[in-house]
């Protein structure tokens, strides 16, 4: 391994192997750095979006993704109590109006198909970043294991409790939101059809909570992710073994479809949703930070992956634009941090349907047009990455700063 690189980037998870990706496209090499001892990570299920799918997609890795990822039919939407229909979500239509599909993958094959095409020579595994050393011409970076490098200029695609983002800003106080989640993998195989009938991917939402199962792998699994409030602390992260008694007491008297659902679950994890603050500080000079390590949003728009996908191919295309990499990092945030606070600002409202406390008040929301998930969320599809890299998009109002 050299001693000194030019581009380092910290990070092998979905931001950093999708950065390498795009850097690679234009004829930009990168050496990753990433803390575990093997590609992996925590989690089971990942959504990708059109305009996400575009930005892979212009990196070479659209018959890649679309061999791996999911194409549900759409979010076919009940009310938690009764089961009574509420709204769909057709997914199908969205990918031909916006020409390109919405894909849902389990997160090791997605990461095993980021990182398929790289060289596996500069993917350095084992190498917890432990201090940054920010100089004139160079940065260093220790490791944990001993290991010291010097990169020219470094990107920093380590996640949500990012090091390089705390070496360059100190705590950022993350608050907790009083929402937890749960998460669980069924096999489709033990999960009768009717359970989630019509679709194949139901939704149901109810008071104070809502609760997500769908189809992943080729359609072999069931993925189930809930987020609801909760007047108890819970952890952050995504590895707290949970209890799945507990998980099925979360949901009292759930329509019959959904109890089978949670009868089913044997094991499960849990974690606590928190917010940071919105913030310019995405990185300085000769460090760029990107997808979680600079805006880690709430799930509640899908879009924490896919605005990490944005970040990877914009960020290369200004890299490839620009003689001098900082005068890139520069224009690359000047473009980006408009539309991703505005996405930021979409996740935090979208829980307000999703927990509305009775069912007329959800169908009021959705015969007003704002009761949808996704219905407000046309800007954020519609965007294409690809022909708007260098522009800067579009936020509605509600969203804008």
């Amino acid at each position: 391994m050299p001693p000194s690189v030019r581009i380092a980037i910290v990070g092998g998870g979905l931001a950093g192997l999708a950065t390498a990706n795009a850097l690679k496209a234009f004829g930009i090499s990168a050496e990753i750095f990433e803390t575990a001892p093997a590609l992996g990570e925590i989690g089971a299920a990942v959504n990708c979006s059109p305009q996400a799918a575009k930005a892979l997609g212009a990196i070479g890795l659209a018959d890649k993704i679309a061999a791996v990822g999911h194409r549900s039919p759409g979010i076919y939407t009940r009310n938690m109590q009764t089961g009574e229909f509420l709204e769909f979500n057709d997914r199908f239509k969205m990918a031909a109006r916006y020409g390109a599909p919405y894909y849902s993958f389990h997160r090791a094959d997605l990461l095993d198909t980021l990182a398929s095409g790289l060289d596996r020579g500069a993917i350095h595994l084992g190498h917890r970043l432990t201090a940054v050393e920010e100089g004139s011409e160079r940065i260093g970076l220790a490791f944990g294991n001993g290991v010291r490098v010097e990169a020219e200029y470094v990107i920093g695609a380590d996640g949500v409790r990012s090091v390089l983002r705390h070496a360059l800003y100190g705590d950022d106080h993350p608050a907790y939101t009083g929402q937890m989640v749960w998460r669980a993998l069924l096999n489709t195989a033990d999960v009768p059809p009717e359970v989630l009938e019509p679709k194949g991917h139901t939704q149901w939402v109810g008071p104070g909570c809502h609760f997500l199962a769908y189809q992943i792998r080729a359609g072999k699994l069931i993925n189930v992710v809930t987020q609801q409030d909760t007047d108890k602390w819970v952890e952050e992260g995504w590895s707290t073994r949970g209890d799945p008694e507990e998980m099925r007491a979360s949901f009292p008297n759930p329509e019959p479809r959904l109890a089978k659902l949670l009868s089913l679950v044997t094991e499960c994890s849990k974690w606590g949703l928190f917010t940071r603050p919105l913030t310019q500080n995405w990185g300085r000079g000769r460090i760029e930070l990107i997808g979680d390590a600079a805006h880690a949003m709430l799930p509640n728009a899908g879009q924490g992956a896919c605005q990490a996908f944005e970040d990877a191919y914009i960020l290369a295309r200004w890299l490839d634009a620009c003689s001098d990499p900082a005068e890139a990092f520069a224009n690359f945030r000047r473009i980006r941090i408009p539309r991703v606070h505005g996405v930021q600002r979409l996740s935090l409202a979208n829980a307000r349907f999703k927990h509305l406390r009775d069912a007329a008040a959800q169908k009021q929301a959705i015969a007003a047009g704002t009761g949808s998930v996704h219905g407000n969320s046309e800007w954020v599809w519609g965007y294409d990455p690809v022909a708007e890299w260098n522009k800067e998009p579009a936020v509605p109002s509600a969203y804008a700063a």
